[in-house]
């Protein structure tokens, strides 16, 4: 097993103040492994045990990070996947997180909050936050039991405007975008909102949508210049032609997104039973049974310019 001092060990939380300029937060996995649909929920297990400990909490200068996993033994992100939300990312995810080779990182806090470090009136340059992303990077995918083979993170979905960044830093690590039909995934807000599905919760200027005041209220109209947004970006990325990015319609299958994302990333399916019967299950519930969400009023969730995009999107990934 990993000897290293920081054995597992891993950051949490950055964050910025005058006093102390940046810190980071740390905690104690201890033999929890990263299976929870959200990292937050991981997060939130640890921590109750460490304060069961202790109340003290274990703090560091940002630039600590890259000097405590210089030595640290761990994999190289096998995938990243991206996605426009609701589309099937969290079930994806999911699949591959059962078998103790894969490390799973879903939607991990600290990695928005490095990317979009510039937001907290501190701006730390491109070159400071690659080492911190890196160094995160490298911190949550530690090696653990030494069976680990594959390290797939899920990003959150604004997180595609990051994407010539991300490529940037990894050029030849295989990314994997999500995308479905906005009629569907604003009816799933509608009942269950999102970050970006609220005016203002994440920056206008990041998600390219109008102030919040715009909108009057109107989420769903929101939702819809977000996802419309998306979709362009990812029409942009798609002619970019890249031979290491796929893409991926929710409306072509559950099982066969999974196959798809297994293929291209050269992830193995080892358990074909345990996958299946994980995809019986809610994604973000899994005692859940799943059931195909439905969308029986359409209309409401139309917005001709967002489906529109969809379309182009949709038609140039055929």
């Amino acid at each position: 097993m990993q000897h290293a001092p920081i054995a597992n060990w891993i950051p949490f939380h950055l964050s910025h103040s005058k006093a102390y300029g940046w810190t980071v937060k740390w905690l104690n996995l201890g033999q929890q492994r990263m299976i929870h649909p959200f990292f937050d929920e991981t997060i939130q297990v640890c921590r109750y045990r460490q304060k069961e400990r202790s109340f003290i909490e274990s703090l560091s200068t940002a630039d600590f990070m890259p000097a405590a996993c210089k030595n640290l033994a761990s994999l190289e992100p096998t995938a990243f996947i991206f996605h426009v939300s609701r589309c099937g990312s969290t079930l994806l995810s999911q699949a591959f997180s059962a078998p103790e080779e894969n490390i799973v990182v879903a939607e991990a806090p600290l990695l928005d909050e490095i990317l979009r470090a510039d937001e907290k009136g501190a701006a730390a340059d491109v070159a400071t936050r690659a080492t911190w992303f890196h160094a995160a990077l490298k911190l949550m995918g530690q090696k653990r039991n030494l069976q680990e083979t594959a390290y797939i993170i899920k990003l959150d979905s604004w997180h595609i405007h990051f994407y010539d960044l991300l490529r940037q830093w990894f050029p030849q690590t295989p990314f994997f975008f999500l995308y479905r039909e906005p009629a569907e995934v604003i009816a799933s807000h509608e009942k269950r909102r999102g970050l970006h599905a609220v005016p203002g919760i994440i920056s206008p200027a990041l998600l390219k949508t109008a102030e919040p005041a715009y909108y009057k209220g109107d989420f769903n109209s929101y939702t819809a210049n977000v996802l419309e947004q998306y979709y362009l970006e990812l029409q942009r990325i798609y002619r970019l032609n890249a031979p290491r990015n796929y893409f991926f319609d929710y409306a072509n299958g559950v099982k066969e997104m999974v196959t798809a994302f297994s293929t291209f990333s050269g992830i193995p399916i080892k358990n074909a039973g345990q996958v299946h019967e994980r995809l019986q299950y809610h994604s973000k519930s899994p005692q859940t049974p799943f059931g195909p969400a439905s969308c029986s009023n359409r209309e409401k969730y139309f917005f001709k310019d967002c489906h529109a995009a969809y379309e182009q999107l949709r038609l140039l990934t055929l």
